[in-house]
């Protein structure tokens, strides 16, 4: 009985939501309900839904007015069917109100919309402006009409709207049997115009 008093009081609280709505699911829940922060903690294979984005892992915290933020622990996945994103970590914090997703550590992201995997330790994603910024050994692979993009860099921007690349800190792209490197390049995926800036190497074969 206890049990589903508990369940009743979560489903009346997301009800209660003025911005998106989110259901959830898992194997043990936890809430606190003290007045001006109210947190629900998911676990045991904890599932949550907030508009086109899907979440899974081993802990999921929901806290902060209207229930804004979620923190994922251990095992995390997130599926984005509407942008065609799919991204693997062990860290991943969603401000939903934003629609900003951070990932401190390792992180592996597929853009299957732009046939685009990449790895890094750091992430911050802008979903409606749809930029994301990789940092620390960062790699990133992108398929093209021309061939495979590899690139490798410190720092790397990636534009999903404009299809602009931007990299900084030891450069390269190993690009269609060419190698360029670079402090800075930026390349325009849709004309597959490349610039580079300080300390610039290139191999071209052809």
């Amino acid at each position: 009985m206890k049990r589903w008093f508990i369940l009743l009081c979560i489903l009346l609280a997301c009800a209660a939501l003025p911005a998106e709505e989110i259901t959830f699911s898992g194997g043990s829940t936890r809430m606190s309900m003290q007045q001006g922060f109210q947190t629900i903690t998911l676990g045991g294979g904890a599932r949550i839904a907030s508009g086109s984005i899907e979440l899974y892992a081993d802990q999921i915290v929901l806290s902060g007015s209207d229930f804004r933020y979620v923190t994922c622990t251990k095992g995390v996945k997130l599926i984005d069917t509407e942008r065609g994103i799919k991204m693997l970590a062990q860290h991943l914090f969603f401000d939903r109100e934003e629609q900003l997703i951070l990932i401190d550590g390792f992180v592996e992201l597929d853009d299957t919309t732009n046939e685009v995997h990449a790895t890094a330790f750091m992430m911050q994603f802008a979903l409606e402006q749809g930029e994301v910024l990789l940092q620390v050994e960062v790699r990133l692979f992108k398929h093209t009409d021309s061939g495979a993009m590899v690139c490798k860099s410190d720092v790397l921007r990636f534009n999903r709207t404009n299809q602009t690349l931007e990299l900084k800190g030891k450069a390269t792209i190993d690009w269609a049997g060419d190698r360029y490197e670079a402090e800075r390049i930026t390349v325009d995926l849709e004309t597959e115009e490349i610039a580079m800036d300080g300390a610039i190497k290139g191999v071209i074969n052809g």
